[in-house]
């Protein structure tokens, strides 16, 4: 074969390579999104990878008091692209009270210390992208900022805006980090639903309120008691949109009529009014037909008249664990004995929170309270929020939130937030698994708490929030006790960010479900609380 032939063959085969990587290229476009990406470091010399987060713009304040979520100590690497706005000469200025590196298409700045800068030129031409590289070390406590800023003939110096900056989902999955949907995708009407309303539970300008699942619910008759925190909004995309720096309030929502009107009230010495422990004086009668009891961390308090006043703090005993991390959620089983089921910190749980439920008991009316069991098996997984039901004489089922950051080396570890249900036979002194219910969100955040319900006619119901595009309140039903589940019922769809959800629930007299969450939209920007009223679908 001639060397004018070969040449000619290995040019048509360069075509064909090219047409088929096209024709790749058309088949699964590449997505990208907004800001860098990247990840945070637990420690100050990028050692001891955290997790992926993006760099939303150029214009950064951390502030350890402000609630940044990284500590006191950490660093972060962010990679991505810039699009020029001119074809011109452009300078990059980078400023920084900590240590901080950056890195565009070949041009290196770095500065360390307070209010130093650093500053070089680039020839760019008008909307290419070029690479671009961030490194910030905050090596001590208190507040750190980080920006960098351009300028060009004509152009005064200014921070490089968010909407100049992408990343592509190739660097999205070197850092484990997926890229939400485009809401504008979604094709909305595959989705199942059901006849719903939407009713305002707390909603007070400048005010957050927030997850209803720690505080608890109750209900007798169509008389429906819901607790709930109160604080100052803050708007926050990473992090709750509430003031840590401000003083919070443990509230209870109270509906007369089923779930349709709400008020709001403040009961004296319940959670958070900082009574010191007491001890109990008297049995605890839990078969009192307007009882009810709140767990907070490694204290409980109990009310006798429908949550208008409450006994306590009293205190849990250890159990031999450093700290409880319990929420509301119990089961009485005779006058002087309940279940309680709450949480502890587990140092092998590969997890952001590390939290491990158990189920404990009283025979004694509260004075006394015995470890029963561990409610999932020795895991790596955190298992916390319980949200137990009894099915039959000792036969209990109790849905689970879950978590697991997945290891990698040299990356990020991949989070996974899912819900699963176990159950007991023997009255919680063991459980085993039965079935994953759902994902509640695509493991960006820290996904949500499940809400067990048995239904009058038997089966099971568990709500839910979404904490992924498109955010919002969700279902599922199970009719073989909690073996499989139904297709995911969407109750709304509408929320603005994830920072919603923590659901609780009960079904009426009627028949139809009232579950009470902590939402947020684009009318009712601040964090509030709502309920939804909706018809559960039939056998």
């Amino acid at each position: 074969m001639t060397r004018e032939l070969l040449n000619t063959v290995f040019k048509r085969l360069v075509l064909v390579l090219i047409f088929i990587l096209m024709a790749c290229a058309e088949q699964k476009p590449q997505r990208s999104e907004q800001g860098l990406i990247g990840a945070y470091y637990g420690n100050a010399d990028l050692t001891r990878i955290k997790q992926a987060e993006t760099l939303p713009d150029l214009n950064r304040v951390w502030d350890e008091a402000a609630g940044s979520g990284h500590g006191s100590s950490w660093s972060g690497k962010y990679q991505g692209f810039i699009i020029a706005p001119v074809s011109a000469d452009i300078t990059f200025r980078l400023e920084t009270n900590r240590q901080a590196a950056l890195s565009i298409n070949g041009c290196e700045l770095k500065a360390g210390g307070e209010g130093a800068a650093a500053e070089c030129t680039l020839t760019m031409k008008k909307d290419f992208k070029y690479d671009i590289d961030v490194t910030y070390l905050h090596t001590q406590k208190g507040m750190g900022y980080l920006g960098v800023l351009w300028s060009w003939p004509g152009q005064q110096p200014a921070p490089v805006p968010g909407d100049h900056l992408l990343f592509t989902e190739a660097q999205a999955d070197k850092w484990n980090y997926t890229i939400e949907p485009d809401p504008a995708t979604i094709d909305a009407s595959q989705f199942k639903t059901v006849a719903a309303e939407h009713v305002m539970v707390f909603d007070e300008p400048g005010r957050f309120g927030g997850w209803p699942a720690n505080n608890g619910i109750w209900i007798w008759g169509d008389e429906i008691v819901v607790g709930f925190v109160s604080g100052y909004y803050l708007a926050s995309d990473l992090h709750h949109s509430i003031d840590k720096d401000k003083p919070q309030q443990a509230l209870l929502a109270r509906s007369p009529d089923g779930g349709e009107t709400w008020r709001i009230e403040d009961p004296d010495n319940y959670v958070g009014d900082h009574g010191e422990p007491l001890r109990l004086t008297a049995e605890i009668q839990f078969t009192h037909p307007d009882f009810a009891m709140r767990c907070s961390n490694n204290q409980f308090y109990y009310s006798y008249d429908r949550c208008r006043t409450w006994s306590g703090p009293f205190l849990f005993p250890d159990f031999g664990r450093e700290k409880l991390t319990a929420r509301t959620d119990y089961l009485v089983t005779g006058d002087r004995s309940c279940l309680v089921f709450l949480s502890t910190e587990e140092e092998t749980v590969q997890a952001q929170l590390q939290d491990w439920a158990f189920c404990a008991e009283t025979i004694d009316g509260g004075e006394n309270w015995q470890f029963l069991s561990w409610m999932a098996e020795p895991d790596v997984k955190r298992a916390v929020m319980p949200s137990t039901v009894r099915i039959a004489s000792g036969h209990l089922i109790t849905a689970l939130r879950r978590r697991y950051d997945k290891p990698f080396p040299n990356k990020p570890p991949k989070p996974q937030n899912w819900i699963d249900v176990y159950e007991s036979t023997d009255n919680g002194r063991s459980w085993s698994f039965l079935s994953k219910v759902a994902d509640t969100d695509r493991g960006k955040r820290n996904g949500n708490p499940p809400c067990l319900v048995k239904l009058a006619d038997g089966r099971l119901a568990v709500t839910y929030a979404f904490r992924s595009i498109p955010y919002g309140i969700r279902a599922k039903i199970s009719d073989d006790d909690g073996k499989t589940w139904s297709e995911e019922i969407h109750l709304r769809d509408d929320a603005r960010t994830w920072d919603i959800g923590y659901t609780r629930s009960v079904q009426r007299g009627d028949g139809k479900m009232v579950t009470v969450y902590y939402y947020t939209t684009d009318d009712h920007p601040e964090q509030h609380i709502a309920a939804t009223i909706w018809q559960i679908p039939s056998n």
